[in-house]
């Protein structure tokens, strides 16, 4: 249900992209732009994610390099159990979820983002904060991700936040987040594989070893039954239990020769099994580094309207107070969209695009959703954009039809002077 991300400096603005919805021009094709109004942002500090970083990083220190991990982020998906709540219900899972996690990483201060995303196939949440951690040695903050994510807390996150759920949210949250939907590595299961190996090993040397104890107590046994001479230097005993104990000598070297071969053979198999754990345990830190780095390139995209969720707050709140029905079609939320860009200056780029926009404007003005005043300026900008698009393109007709004529007669006069020399 939840899994952790690290961010450098660079990966961060294509992080910021993605958090904030900078762009129409989404690599990920599960988005759907007609819900992105849907998404809220649970931070609620001035700025966006870069802005937010900015702040912060002036307050505390940071190492001058580019592969410091000045980022970090959750992504907690809402469990399958919530997904036919209700609206309220969700955002209440999410606030508590934000709860926990801004307590466990230092407070907002720290906070770079909490962005709910309602537009992808399951909610989720992004928490996105920097990783600063008191450094006792020079009595100030830094950030240093491996301090703060360190094995112990990653190891206990998913529990803690389990518990902390339950506690919060008894009624709306009861299997919890520990039901199958947490991430696995493959390297986690190799190193629960091969420590398995290790112990069978350390029990069958255990057993092998047990074999030796037998030789002691038949010399015991003999001991017993022998009689030493007169002088005391000599001792005496019956042929058959001679027999017995050179039997008993000859098998035990063989056992300590074998058993020095299995045990020099057993440590070089527990050796390099150890070794084996060992790299499992780094292939799954650059498994992680690789799923971040992958992420980040799927997230790098170019620009896109942003509005901060406090504003929708007031906007409803202002619709409320006018009497207006608050549900909005479709038509108007898109002719909304368009006259946000043009009047953000945001035009667009193509001939198809912009009869796209006007196309939009004019439903709305058919169907009256959005007032003239505004709509037939806007209208008139974009009218103004295609006539010039349409200028430029034939404009570049015009030059290439010019170009070719050009080209046609450089060609024609050689065959000309060919002719004439023919002709005398």
């Amino acid at each position: 249900m939840a899994h952790v991300q690290k961010f450098t400096r660079g990966n961060l603005n294509g992080l910021s992209i993605h958090l904030d919805r900078k762009t129409d021009n989404h690599s990920n094709k599960e988005i759907d732009p007609e819900k992105t109004y849907l998404n809220y942002d649970l931070c609620q500090k001035e700025g966006d994610t870069l802005s937010r970083l900015n702040d912060r990083l002036k307050e505390v220190y940071c190492m001058k390099r580019e592969d410091v991990k000045v980022g970090c982020s959750w992504i907690v998906t809402l469990p399958s159990t919530l997904k036919e709540k209700n609206e309220q219900d969700q955002r209440e899972f999410f606030e508590k979820t934000y709860a926990f996690l801004t307590e466990r990483y230092g407070g907002e201060k720290n906070v770079l983002s909490a962005q709910v995303h309602n537009d992808e196939t399951t909610p989720h949440l992004h928490f996105a904060f920097i990783p600063v951690v008191w450094d006792e040695k020079k009595q100030r903050e830094k950030v240093s991700a491996k301090e703060v994510l360190n094995r112990n807390d990653l190891q206990k996150f998913h529990g803690e936040l389990d518990t902390f759920l339950k506690k919060e949210l008894p009624e709306i949250y009861q299997e919890g987040i520990l039901n199958g939907e947490t991430f696995d590595l493959d390297s986690v299961k190799d190193i629960k594989k091969y420590a398995k190996q290790i112990q069978e090993k350390k029990e069958d040397l255990s057993k092998e070893l047990e074999l030796f104890s037998e030789p002691k107590k038949v010399f015991e046994q003999v001991k017993k039954t022998s009689k030493k001479s007169l002088f005391g230097d000599k001792v005496t005993l019956p042929y058959s239990e001679f027999e017995k104990l050179k039997t008993l000598s000859l098998s035990g070297i063989k056992l300590k020769i074998e058993d020095d071969k299995k045990t020099v053979a057993a440590n070089k198999e527990i050796n390099d099994l150890n070794k084996r754990v060992q790299q499992a345990d780094q292939r799954a830190e650059q498994f992680e580094e690789k799923a971040t780095d992958y992420e980040n390139k799927l997230d790098t995209v170019s620009l896109e309207l942003t509005d901060s969720n406090r504003k929708k707050i007031v906007y409803k709140s202002l619709l409320k107070d006018t009497g207006r029905e608050l549900d909005v079609s479709s038509l108007e939320i898109k002719g909304r969209l368009v006259i946000d860009n043009v009047e953000n200056g945001r035009l667009p780029k193509s001939e198809d695009k912009t009869k796209k926009w006007i196309s939009v404007l004019e439903q709305n003005k058919e169907a009256g959703t959005i007032p003239l005043n505004r709509l037939e300026s806007i209208l008139d900008t974009l009218k103004a954009l295609l006539e010039k698009l349409l200028n430029r393109e034939l404009s570049f007709s015009l030059d290439s039809l010019k170009s070719r004529n050009t080209e046609l007669k450089a060609n024609q006069k050689p065959k000309q002077s060919n002719s004439v020399k023919r002709g005398r």
